[in-house]
């Protein structure tokens, strides 16, 4: 009998400063660690930094990128290598339907989409969040909204309130350190 994929998003800031890179790859050698599959979207910041330790633990074989795009071209000229590399190396590419050439809005609702696919194909979000990233938190409540597993690490800003959610600091340390984990109250 085949083992169920669980995969874990591992979404965040395009604007997560490079000196937390390490802190992203520590938290994706965990899950990978444990038996899970990461899921991505492909941006900047987090995604990157994600995608650049899957390739370092030569783990591409258990990544999904979930893109807005219907080719490479639509990803940011700076994680190009990254997807194509990934790919080559085993990692599945669910591609969006945008081309990048249309309207700023129409480009928005393809992220937004990405996102919703992303949450729906997942066991679990890891979120790391910083002042201004609105793209992560409709994530994040998309992934309470179905009670997922959750743990959020706010850089440089607060944890996000949602009626639902208490957040509860993590005290198992290591990579985890610094995290909240989502506590459902109804």
């Amino acid at each position: 009998m085949q083992k169920e994929i669980k995969n874990i998003g591992v979404v965040g800031s395009r604007d997560l400063p490079f000196p937390y890179a390490g802190k992203v790859g520590d938290v994706v050698d965990a899950l990978l660690e444990k038996g899970f599959h990461i899921a991505s979207g492909g941006a900047m910041g987090v995604d990157q930094y994600c995608l650049d330790r899957v390739l370092a633990s030569d783990s591409s074989d258990k990544c999904t990128i979930f893109a807005a795009w219907k080719n490479y071209k639509g990803f940011p000229v700076k994680v190009r290598p990254y997807v194509r590399e990934a790919r080559e190396k085993g990692a599945s590419i669910l591609w969006g339907l945008a081309s990048a050439k249309e309207h700023r809005s129409l480009v928005r609702v393809a992220l937004l989409k990405r996102n919703e696919r992303l949450i729906e194909a997942c066991y679990g979000l890891v979120a790391f969040i910083a002042s201004g990233s609105r793209g992560s938190m409709f994530t994040i409540s998309k992934a309470i909204k179905k009670h997922l597993p959750l743990v959020v690490f706010p850089v440089g800003c607060e944890l996000p309130h949602f009626s639902s959610v208490k957040w509860v600091a993590l005290r198992c340390g290591g990579c985890w350190e610094w995290g909240f984990k989502a506590v459902y109250l109804r």
